[in-house]
């Protein structure tokens, strides 16, 4: 018995002692593999911009924006907007530049895109989606406009849209939908919708679902509370132990980019600088999953060999993507 329990507390120990490894090895070539696409597409993008087809190029910057996020791509996304008339888009877009070149301590690019941004705002044209009294006394009532739920904090706010058509949709249980398609017309336009109250829906309703408790299981030996908590605290390490490596990678990656087009400490290439902002940003991330990860790992171990001993049973550690699973009596 004592033996067979020894062998499965190693199998354990030497999952959880592999997980980093894998973990980062996996998370690190998929982020490659999105870098590489991503300065591809924008590349791309550039040279399509460049050539005045805006309405070609803002799809390549928005994939490379998902691909690996940039405040430099969020700026660029913003102005291919601007070209093609969608003035609330690239308000919104120069605003989450300024956030992300905020984050990352870069000043002039942060200042650039408030300026654009304050620049924009006269000309941004409003769609105020507001709820009839009858409406508001529907139960469930959800308000979406272009798929996107309007709560009821937004309703009668006039919210930046862009010039051309919208949808605005209303659903509750038991009620019939109700949909209109409004136009919002700009510079400086503004144009309001009220949702009234929904009609009953005229189909019949769904058959009522009995809802059979399970019966409780009896009461069994197992790892323990504190055994539990142990094994937690020391996934909760290694995941952050392999966060820590995946983003000290990235930021070696992206200071081996500014190299290219940085000499030593001076720079004046926006690639360069841009560049060794990020990697300064995941640099700095790296450590604070690493210490993360350390101390819950530490803490996991004090928790594991100061356990008190009981009765115990099968336990199963699964490996997935991101992920630890824990099987067995607890």
């Amino acid at each position: 018995m004592r033996s067979s329990a020894l062998r499965r507390r190693i199998r354990v120990a030497a999952l959880l002692c592999a997980l980093p490894l894998a973990f980062a090895a996996e998370r690190t070539e998929a982020q490659t593999a999105d870098a590489t696409a991503a300065q591809a597409l924008f590349e791309q993008a550039r040279a399509l911009y460049a050539q005045g087809r805006y309405a070609e190029a803002c799809p390549k910057f928005e994939e490379s924006q998902r691909l690996d996020p940039g405040s430099g791509t969020l700026i660029n996304l913003a102005r291919c907007y601007e070209q093609i008339g969608r003035h609330a888009s690239a308000w919104n877009k120069y605003l989450e530049a300024a956030a992300a070149a905020s984050a990352t301590g870069n000043t002039r690019r942060e200042k650039e895109a408030r300026e654009r941004a304050e620049t924009l705002r006269p000309s941004l044209s409003t769609l105020v989606v507001d709820v009839s009294a009858e409406g508001k006394q529907v139960p469930g009532l959800e308000v979406r406009r272009d798929g996107s739920s309007v709560g009821a904090p937004q309703w009668g706010v006039p919210i930046p849209a862009d010039v051309g058509e919208h949808t605005i949709t209303a659903t509750a249980p038991g009620h019939e939908e109700w949909r209109r398609v409004v136009t919002v017309e700009g510079p400086a336009k503004s144009v309001s919708v009220e949702v009234p109250a929904l009609t009953p829906s005229t189909s019949a309703p769904a058959a009522a679902v009995e809802v059979v408790p399970e019966p409780e299981l009896a009461p069994r030996g197992g790892l323990g509370t504190q055994r539990v908590l142990a094994l937690i605290a020391g996934g909760v390490g290694v995941v952050g132990i392999g966060a820590g490596s995946v983003f000290g990678l990235k930021s070696k990656a992206k200071h081996d980019d500014a190299e290219k087009y940085c000499d030593g400490a001076v720079c004046t290439d926006p690639r360069g600088k841009s560049a060794g902002e990020d990697a300064y940003a995941a640099g700095t991330l790296s450590t604070v999953f690493m210490v993360v990860g350390g101390a819950a790992l530490a803490g996991g171990a004090v928790l594991w060999f100061t356990a008190p001993k009981r009765q115990e049973d099968a336990v199963a550690v699964g490996i997935g993507p991101g992920s630890i699973r824990v099987r067995g009596a607890f």
